[in-house]
């Protein structure tokens, strides 16, 4: 291997550097790249082919809205990947049930190089400089304060020079080959992947969708990759398991399967394609993903066991955050600080998001005493995002409820400001730049609280004490902030009354 040239040597060579390197070619690095790119920023992408199969992905509908703000949908419905109508389930004690899409929408399922082909397509067309087989031997920053990337290209070591680095590469990326950036590590999680074919078809419901069962010893999943051939996945606790003591990996897939009832009676007519194979899917958050002009986005920064289809939602989402934060530092350098601090703690949330989701559906699989690998993951979400609003939680505030029953019930309204209530400007995203706007901060809301559901609370409460009915404060606030469903803004004003930002006069 080629030994990297002193820092004089590297620094000598960069008269011309990029806005943006982005290290990692999966959604959350394309995502990023395409979107600064369009925002007219110079790029560069270094990725490489990934090692080992390709993993089955199954993507709702929802990441539809996210796919065509990043201008790939049109691209994505022209692949010819299989489109879903569904899921098909059977979780804890629960019979199998057919869950279908509403209003006729279709999911995606693909393996994971398919869809990296179609982004990175797309993040050339977008003015992208991408190169596919660059593999990052050493990132430093700079004493001018461009980053320094050293990368081996077939063969050849070359260097790059940018103002910012955004690191998408996943699991094991720049900041863990660091080591920096403390992580916190949730329950070990094995995937043990074998690809399986049934001719001439696999007689389900519908053959489109994605299968998902429970058992006590994890849970397993099937994607359809294609007419007759399908990945299915095996989730298990290693340490529970014969792997750890070095049996066959063939053999524990086998049994594993064997303890499931519908996905295993899948696999009983149909062919195994080649040998089964085995990655960590241990979930995990890295503490640190903001340093000086770097970011860290995507599985890179976090990864949460995927009980849902939401891990490649998630990469999307946080790569489209990285590049909103860039691209508003690199507009306005004064926001930089309140710019960081939003994408940690949007990360945070969405992380904690996911975990919740976790623990719920981790509490219907753990029946009849189910503990083997389910117990471990049963405790409360650690993560959950200070002042973070908890919809469900309001809507079942008996304070709430009683605000909501005394506005409904009162024949004119009649606000005002309670006192205490503090106006203090946050990050928010708006379009694509992070600006500072108004949040109320109350005791009920340290972290300050500027959107309940589709309703701006800030606008809310400012027009409240100006009116004297529901239907008038209704028009006018759409009139100022946009159309808004009348419940949102009637359970929105109840919580304003409740938690003390607004009070009857």
């Amino acid at each position: 291997m080629k030994s990297l040239p002193p820092p004089d040597s590297l620094r000598a060579t960069h008269r011309n550097p990029y806005d943006v390197a982005i290290l990692g070619g999966g959604p959350a690095g394309t995502a990023a790249a395409r979107m600064l790119s369009l925002w007219g920023h110079r790029v560069l992408l270094l990725t490489r082919p990934p090692r080992g199969p390709a993993l089955a992905e199954s993507l709702t509908p929802s990441c539809g809205k996210l796919l065509a703000q990043l201008g790939v949908l049109d691209a994505m419905n022209r692949a010819g990947f299989v489109r879903s109508t569904g899921h098909t389930v059977k979780w804890g004690n629960s019979d199998v049930r057919v869950e279908s899409f509403g209003h006729g929408e279709l999911g995606w399922q693909l393996l994971s190089s398919q869809l990296d082909r179609v982004l990175l397509r797309q993040a050339q067309l977008a003015g992208v400089k991408v190169h596919r087989h660059a593999k990052v031997r050493r990132v430093m920053l700079d004493s001018d304060g461009h980053w320094r990337t050293s990368y081996e290209e077939r063969g050849t070591l070359r260097h790059a020079s940018s103002r910012w680095v955004i690191d998408c590469t996943g699991r094991a990326g720049l900041m863990s080959r660091a080591g920096s950036g403390r992580v916190s590590a949730g329950p070990r999680t094995m995937a043990i992947l074998g690809l399986w074919e049934r001719r001439p078809d696999w007689q389900l419901a519908n053959d489109s969708h994605t299968c998902v069962e429970s058992y006590p010893g994890g849970w397993v999943w099937s994607v359809p990759v294609s007419r007759v051939r399908r990945q299915i996945t095996v989730m298990l606790d290693p340490s529970r398991t014969d792997v750890a003591e070095g049996r066959r990996l063939a053999l524990t897939y086998r049994d594993e399967l064997a303890r499931t009832s519908m996905i295993g009676a899948m696999t009983e007519r149909a062919r195994a394609i080649g040998v089964p194979w085995a990655r960590d899917a241990s979930s995990y958050t890295r503490e640190t993903q903001t340093r000086a002009r770097l970011l860290v986005a995507g599985d890179a920064a976090s990864f949460v066991d995927p009980l849902s289809s939401f891990g490649v939602k998630k990469a999307l989402a946080s790569g489209w955050l990285s590049a909103v934060v860039v691209h508003s530092v690199l507009s306005d350098a004064n926001i930089e600080g309140p710019a960081l601090a939003l994408f940690s703690a949007r990360e945070r949330a969405m992380v904690a998001g996911l975990r919740r989701q976790q623990g719920v559906l981790a509490q219907e699989a753990a029946i009849d005493g189910a503990a083997e690998f389910w117990g471990g993951r049963l405790g409360p979400n650690e993560l959950v995002q200070p002042g973070e609003p908890n919809l469900t939680a309001l809507r079942d505030d008996t304070e709430v409820v009683a605000a909501f029953q005394a506005i409904r019930g009162a024949a004119t309204l009649r606000l005002q400001e309670a006192t205490g209530v503090v106006r203090k400007a946050l990050p928010v995203v708006e379009g694509h730049q992070v600006a500072l706007r108004d949040h109320l901060v109350v005791p009920a809301f340290p972290d300050g609280i500027r959107y309940l559901r589709n309703v701006n609370v800030v606008t809310l409460a400012a027009l409240a004490p100006r009116h004297t009915d529901v239907p008038s404060l209704y028009l006018a606030y759409c009139r100022e902030a946009g159309d808004a469903p009348i419940a949102d803004l009637l359970g929105a004003l109840a919580v304003l009354v409740a938690k003390g930002i607004l009070r009857f006069a």
